[in-house]
């Protein structure tokens, strides 16, 4: 009996982490996250198209965007804008600290910016993703003790 358990935990501690059912795809082999089918309290009423962590402490929603990576590599001449994705967050009103990398090839990690947003730093902050490479990338979110952990795939513009 002990032996079979002793296999049955080493088989756990074995076998890839699974998500909860619903919350991952595949597209072109990037196990992708699906946007959940709610949203913040006092955010934009758009269920769907909000990532979430489990506990519903973090939250983030793109744009309309649809991971269609846009704009040139450099900044636009007559506006200075840099490419990249608004964002807006919802979180704990501890700083928000956001990175990426890109899973299945080399890149630079993925640039976030709030310096052009003048507003106070709380619960809702909007900023600037910029992914500068097609591919799947995981993006994760931390504030405070919270974390939201996603995956997307950036597809090229060409």
């Amino acid at each position: 009996m002990m032996r079979l358990l002793l296999i049955l935990i080493g088989a756990l501690l074995a076998a890839p982490i699974q998500s909860a059912p619903g919350q991952l795809a595949r597209a072109n082999g990037c196990p992708v996250s699906l946007p959940v089918p709610d949203y913040p309290t006092g955010g934009p009423d758009v269920s769907n198209a909000w990532y979430s962590n489990t506990d519903r402490t973090i939250w983030a929603f793109f744009w309309g965007w649809d991971f269609v990576r846009r704009g040139p590599d450099q900044p636009d001449p007559k506006t200075g804008y840099v490419p990249g994705q608004k964002v807006l967050w919802y979180k704990p009103a501890s700083p928000l600290i956001v990175t990426g990398r890109r899973t299945d090839g080399a890149a630079p990690p993925l640039v976030y910016d709030i310096s052009l947003d003048p507003r106070p730093r709380e619960t809702m902050q909007p900023s600037r993703v910029y992914f500068p490479t097609a591919g799947c990338w995981d993006v994760d979110a931390k504030a405070g003790s919270s974390e939201l952990r996603f995956v997307v795939l950036v597809k090229s513009s060409n």
